[in-house]
């Protein structure tokens, strides 16, 4: 892998400005730190990142990984395209995109040591049926939400299944603004940060 000119540093959370970016919703940096530690990647793991948006989850997975590889799911074309240019961006070799939803697009991909939900589009319970099968052995997922039913439907197929060492994490995150010459905290929306370890 060449040396990333868009991230010069080991530790995660980019700074969300460095990645070409739109409309398209994308996990944001704190959040990412937060969920890639939960994950607990190492250097050969292949990874599943479900929902994918900008790609900066997969990005920042794809430099932890380097002797790895990093599947990135979407569904949305123009998100597609968006990861396409971040990848090219911080020269990133590893990283397989797969446009198509999921579960349907998820045949596609080998088995995995690691996934992250960014996105599930209402296809919670689906997606853990092919995760009951497409993990390798004590794989880990991390899933993030932001409304509490699919936060509460994800708990239950987690504890209704073969899932251990389930934590809950939830995240609010305030960042200042400047307003002419004082700073105002504006919050963002609370996330709930899921992590389990399967088998």
């Amino acid at each position: 892998m060449k040396k990333n000119r868009g991230w010069e540093y080991e530790t995660g959370g980019i700074p969300d400005e460095r990645f070409i970016r739109s409309k398209i919703p994308m996990t944001k940096e704190e959040i990412r730190a937060i969920s890639l530690s939960k994950l607990r990647l190492g250097i050969t793991d292949k990874v599943l990142d479900i929902g994918a948006g900008t790609g900066s989850m997969s990005i920042e997975a794809a430099l932890k990984v380097k002797k790895g590889k990093v599947f990135a799911i979407e569904q949305n074309l123009e998100a597609v395209k968006l990861i396409q240019q971040n990848q090219v961006l911080f020269e990133i070799e590893n990283i397989e995109v797969v446009y198509g939803k999921a579960p349907e697009a998820l045949k596609k991909i080998p088995r995995v040591d690691k996934i992250f939900v960014g996105g599930s589009h209402g296809k919670i319970e689906e997606i853990f049926d092919w995760m009951d099968s497409g993990f390798l052995s004590k794989g880990r997922v991390v899933m993030n939400f932001i409304t509490l039913e699919n936060f509460y439907q994800s708990m239950m197929e987690l504890e209704s299944r073969n899932y251990h060492e389930i934590e809950v994490v939830e995240v609010f995150i305030s960042k200042g603004k400047k307003i002419n010459h004082t700073t105002m905290m504006k919050g963002q929306n609370p996330i709930y940060i899921i992590s389990a370890r399967k088998g």
